[in-house]
């Protein structure tokens, strides 16, 4: 690392922090993502499949299961927000479990 503060070309004299650093970052609720209706398409069926190879994990465990299909190949751009739709996926499902148990009256309530 370099501690020359003119080694990298920062030339600011001032001492002063540049604007576009002291903007704050976005937080989640502000930012959103949508995809395709064929990517969507293609994670619910992905999902489909996913569910049936537990179920058969834990319900019939002496079946070998079929070997995984390679992944799509995506773009940077698609498969970053593949990742954020599987992200908030699991954290719906994550309040939705909550939720149940709340209801059931099976455990505490955290909010």
């Amino acid at each position: 690392m370099n501690v020359n503060n003119n080694a990298n070309g920062a030339r600011n004299h001032n001492h002063e922090i540049p604007r576009y650093l002291l903007q704050h970052a976005l937080r989640p609720r502000e930012v959103s993502f949508t995809l395709m209706e064929r990517q969507q398409e293609s994670m619910y069926i992905v999902w489909a499949a996913a569910r049936g190879r537990v179920r058969q994990k834990v319900y019939y465990p002496g079946l070998l299961l079929p070997p995984y299909p390679l992944p799509p190949v995506w773009p940077d751009d698609i498969w970053a927000m593949m990742v954020l739709w599987v992200a908030r996926e699991r954290w719906m499902f994550e309040m939705e479990m909550t939720e149940l148990e709340y209801i059931l009256g099976l455990g505490a309530r955290a909010h």
